[in-house]
């Protein structure tokens, strides 16, 4: 099967039905096309366990994977199972997995990222970490560092009107210039529903509960995440409290539960014309303000945000650049100077705005700033 992203990027799973039905629900709402005259920029294929000659092995890293090479390929290991970990700089990516490898383990440490680079590296397409809606018939791209207040701005403009286009991230044409979406769940924090009316009228009995229990642990954990380090085992009760106090404290949306939200009746698929591309700048003053930028400056700015947020799967090449000394090091730089070289074209050729407020924030007053610019 083959899911082809409003012709940006393609990937194909072949062989077990438990792996292509993982990929058809992760890029929902893509159809399964089973056939398109686009290759793959990444596979998904069975290999034998003996494709995969003697090999050096490596302990695991923070992402609890144990990885190694035979010297040609690099892969990782979960319960004895076997997956290599494509260069996505050296031509097609292809994911060689034994039967029962839990997929979800690399999705978004090396699978998203391959796919999200691999039309950069081709040149036809970027992948910005940014979420967008549209309006008026184009598309406003709301990009920035991670927590600047992307996914709250958007809903914010869709309160005022707009139409959910994607989330996190989304494509950019390199020639066409125009936005598409990156098929991910939204996350939405408890403290912006007090923003977001339409939405918190739609709020699911799901969503409801995670925030009774998120408000109900705040009580507990918030005294405790307050309390200072001194030291370094001391800081390890604070932060692991504020860690879960975050994660209890925001609920995963599908893309058709946010649509419906907000009655959309448009084609999730659609690919829409660049009308303003703004960048979040978090600052300490209080205040929403407004400025153009250099667009070599906001090219620079979203490759670097972007490799930022694939640092897991730079990780696992550099991992394997240790164990093949020929292999290819350093790959960051390369996906940055990718990133670049498209989004120099895009910033270029559509306005770009540079947005500062403090977050968190009432994101309806980021909103209006924004809709003033057109």
């Amino acid at each position: 099967m083959r899911v082809d992203l409003s012709g940006r990027a393609v990937i194909e799973a072949v062989g077990d039905e438990a792996v292509q039905a993982f990929v058809r629900h992760q890029f929902d709402p893509f159809p399964d096309l089973r056939e398109t005259s686009s290759a793959p920029d990444v596979r998904l294929a069975p290999i034998d366990r003996m494709a995969i000659g003697p090999a050096e092995l490596q302990g695991p890293a923070e992402d609890g994977l144990h990885t190694g090479s035979d010297g040609t390929v690099g892969f990782a290991t979960w319960d004895r199972r076997r997956c290599t970990i494509p260069n996505v700089f050296e031509g097609e990516a292809t994911f060689g997995y034994e039967p029962g490898f839990p997929f979800w383990r690399l999705l978004r440490s090396a699978i998203r990222p391959a796919l999200q680079i691999a039309p950069a590296v081709a040149g036809r397409a970027v992948a910005i970490h940014a979420a967008s809606v549209t309006i008026d018939g184009g598309a406003i791209v709301v990009a920035g560092w991670s927590e600047s207040g992307k996914t709250e701005t958007a809903l914010a403009l869709m309160e005022r009107g707009a139409s959910f286009l994607s989330d996190k991230w989304t494509f950019a044409g390199a020639t066409d210039l125009e936005a598409s979406l990156f098929p991910i769940s939204i996350g939405i924090r408890r403290w912006a529903l007090e923003y977001l009316p339409t939405l918190e009228a739609a709020t699911t009995t799901r969503s409801k509960a995670q925030f009774l229990a998120a408000r109900a642990a705040d009580v507990v954990l918030s005294p405790i995440a307050r309390r200072p380090g001194r030291s370094r085992s001391g800081a390890a009760v604070p932060d692991l409290a504020r860690r879960a106090s975050a994660l209890g404290d925001r609920s995963a949306y599908e893309i058709e539960e946010l649509r419906a939200a907000y009655g959309a009746g448009d084609d999730p698929l659609r690919r829409v014309p660049i009308r303003m591309l703004v960048i979040l700048r978090t600052i300490e003053e209080d205040i929403v303000r407004v400025r153009p930028v250099d667009p070599v400056e906001a090219a620079t700015r979203l490759a670097r945000t972007a490799a930022y947020e694939r640092r897991a799967y730079f990780a696992l090449l550099d991992r394997f650049a240790y164990l093949r000394p020929t292999g290819h090091a350093g790959v960051m730089t390369t996906a940055v100077a990718a990133d670049e070289a498209v989004l120099a074209g895009v910033c270029a050729g559509v306005p770009v705005r540079i947005v500062e407020a403090p977050f968190p924030v009432d994101p309806r007053g980021v909103a209006d700033a924004i809709l003033a610019e057109l």
